[in-house]
């Protein structure tokens, strides 16, 4: 069979990606293959995997509302990438403080003294640990055995802690740590921290027993110790809003202000969970401590860009102005169940293909109280009738991300936009 040109293969194939990335894709398969024929399939199946995998909006149908895989929790951005005024004064005309109001209406939300911002909440302990290590002489970590935790991706925090080059002291046991196991801990290691992680993405129920920040705070004042809350999920929402609209999922969940006013010396927590924002980790607590991370030398290693910084001071606006409502996490929450069904009676009203209207629940996501189920209801087509569904969704121009549950594609729109309604709508009339 003749070969066939890197430059006659590309245009075989009508694709929106770089005529670059179409010829370097077009090079390899000619390498690789020598028939004609597989030359041409490869070469489209190499195109498609690779617009596929390009960084697109899709619409959120799990009904997981911090989808991690989906980008947390979901914002409308509105920084349209111009300079700002991120680190320059415009009242003296010169530089100035990065983040000057985001830092100060951030440790008002909170009641810290002070506060700063890196990429992630892994970045946020790591940072923490390493740098008080050197500002305050910490060789050590002592940590609830029932608190070592792995979340996704592979983090370990026995692992963050020995790249930080502190030893790792656990205390107690699985189920059970008691004051007493600190005061032992601190006695025998005069020059460690006392850290607590929030157990976020997974729940313990039963013969269980832990010390709450109030009571590890009269510890280590006592031993003169730093005490660290790794919290997490970060809550924040105010408890009158909550009570408001009958959200009574988090009455157990500790809140970031509550653990500051307990006194925890340092809070962390990310921004792209029950914040509610664009991702970043958020350090708060006494001043000189905060001050210390930001003049540590790592610190811009780990900065946010402007996008971040504006979306941060964007949400924590909406909650001092008392709008949680306008964030889209709450509002999701907020919706009630004859609300959401409303929307989906008007969905399922446009459809011609089989399917029906179930009653299923929705989940917070992204390693947040996990045993939480949110009552919703839901479309839901038999995958026995699928017709290649999930593929035809995952290909359209605004992909869309149903769940399969008991043999069924499911269609949650608690995790999407109300404005997304009629490209769903579009999209499952033309399956």
């Amino acid at each position: 069979m003749d070969n066939i040109s890197v430059n006659k293969l590309v245009d075989s194939y009508e694709s929106h990606l770089p005529r670059e990335v179409c010829l370097n894709v077009a090079k390899f398969v000619v390498n690789e293959f020598k028939d004609k024929k597989i030359i041409l399939e490869e070469y489209i199946i190499a195109i498609n995997n690779l617009m596929v995998s390009e960084q697109v909006k899709v619409i959120n149908c799990t009904g997981t509302l911090l989808h991690t895989n989906l980008g947390r929790a979901q914002t409308e951005i509105s920084f349209n990438g111009h300079a700002s005024n991120i680190e320059f004064d415009l009242s003296k005309q010169k530089r100035g403080e990065r983040n000057r109001y985001l830092t100060y209406s951030m440790n008002l939300l909170l009641g810290s003294e002070g506060v700063c911002f890196v990429n992630n909440n892994a970045s946020s302990l790591f940072i923490a640990l390493n740098t008080i290590k050197k500002y305050k002489d910490i060789d050590s970590v002592i940590i609830s055995r029932g608190e070592i935790v792995e979340i996704g991706g592979s983090y370990r925090l026995p692992e963050i802690i020995a790249e930080t080059g502190l030893k790792l002291i656990e205390v107690g046991t699985t189920n059970k740590t008691h004051k007493k196991d600190y005061i032992s801990a601190l006695k025998k290691n005069r020059n460690a921290l006392v850290l607590k992680v929030n157990r976020s993405n997974f729940s313990m129920s039963g013969f269980i027993e832990d010390v709450s920040i109030k009571e590890l705070k009269k510890v280590t004042d006592d031993y003169g110790a730093l005490l660290f809350h790794d919290m997490g999920s970060g809550l924040v929402v105010e408890k009158k809003f909550l009570e408001k609209n009958n959200i009574d999922y988090f009455k157990n969940e500790l809140h970031v202000q509550d653990s500051i006013r307990d006194g925890a010396d340092l809070v962390m927590f990310s921004g792209d969970k029950l914040f509610g924002s664009i991702q970043a980790g958020i350090i708060a607590g006494g001043r000189e401590l905060v001050n210390s991370i930001k003049e540590s030398p790592l610190f811009r290693t780990y900065r946010c860009s402007p996008v971040v910084t504006y979306e941060l001071q964007k949400t924590t606006n909406l909650y001092l102005s008392k709008k949680e409502a306008s964030i889209p996490f709450w509002h999701s929450l907020q919706i009630t169940h004859e609300e959401l069904l409303k929307r989906v009676k008007k969905i399922s009203s446009k459809l011609t293909l089989d399917h029906s209207i179930d009653d299923n629940y929705s989940l917070i996501g992204g390693g947040s109280m996990p045993e939480l189920k949110i009552p919703s209801p839901v479309i839901s087509i038999a995958t026995s009738e699928d017709r290649n569904i999930l593929s035809k969704l995952a290909n359209l121009e605004t992909p869309i991300i149903p769940r399969i549950n008991d043999n069924k594609i499911i269609f949650d729109i608690r995790s999407s936009f109300e404005a997304d309604d009629e490209i769903i709508i579009d999209a499952l009339k033309n399956l």
